[in-house]
């Protein structure tokens, strides 16, 4: 595990299998919105997480999809209720329909 400091950490970084840190925040947001969505979080995560309704019946309706709430500024775009509802949104849909949290990984 020893090297220079001269040396990039991406390759330590994947041998430790770590995520990179903007990975990890996503990684987080990801768990948290399948615990709130299958009830596995605390309830005020759980009333932050609204499934998507559309008004018109689609074929797209049971695809789990999340409702993302509108934001004006930018530091409410990076609240819970908004981040997690996008990033959960463009996930693919096999992914989004999975029942277990494993659904992630780093390789």
């Amino acid at each position: 595990m020893r090297s220079p400091r001269s040396d990039s950490s991406t390759p330590l970084l994947r041998e430790l299998h770590w995520l990179p840190i903007v990975c990890r925040v996503d990684f987080k947001l990801f768990i948290f919105t399948h615990k709130a969505m299958h009830n596995d979080a605390p309830v005020y995560l759980c009333e932050l997480v609204y499934p998507y309704q559309p008004t018109k019946t689609l074929r797209s309706a049971n695809n789990n999809m999340l409702e993302v709430k509108r934001s004006r500024t930018k530091a409410g775009d990076c609240s819970f209720a908004v981040a997690a509802a996008s990033l959960w949104n463009n996930l693919p849909t096999v992914t989004i329909g999975q029942k277990s949290n494993r659904f992630v990984s780093y390789t």
